[in-house]
C-alpha cells in the first residue's frame, strides 16, 4: 500500500517536555551545537547522558536564559 502514511501524532512544544535533546536545546537557545557543547562543558548548563544521547532539562534552559546579562547591541556601544 504505497501512499499510505502513518497517523502523525502531535509533538508537544519543547517547553512542555521535561527533557530536550542537544539539537532541540540548541534551537531553543538559538545557538549552534558546538556552542551548546562548550556551555555544557563549562558547567553553565547541566546535561545528562541517556544511553548514547545527551539530554538537557527544560528547567535548566529556563534558568540559563534568566542568567543571561543584558547586553547592549554593538551599534549602541560604538555610538558613545
Amino acid at each position: 500500500m504505497t501512499g499510505m502514511h502513518k497517523a502523525q501524532r502531535e509533538v508537544p512544544a519543547p517547553t512542555q517536555r521535561l527533557f530536550l535533546t542537544r539539537r532541540e536545546a540548541a534551537i531553543e537557545l538559538r545557538m549552534s551545537l558546538a556552542k551548546l557543547d562548550r556551555v555544557i562543558a563549562r558547567g553553565e548548563l547541566k546535561a545528562k547522558k541517556h544511553g548514547h544521547s545527551v539530554v538537557v532539562m527544560a528547567s535548566e534552559i529556563t534558568r540559563y536564559i534568566e542568567q543571561w546579562p543584558d547586553i547592549q547591541p554593538r551599534a549602541v556601544r560604538g555610538a558613545r
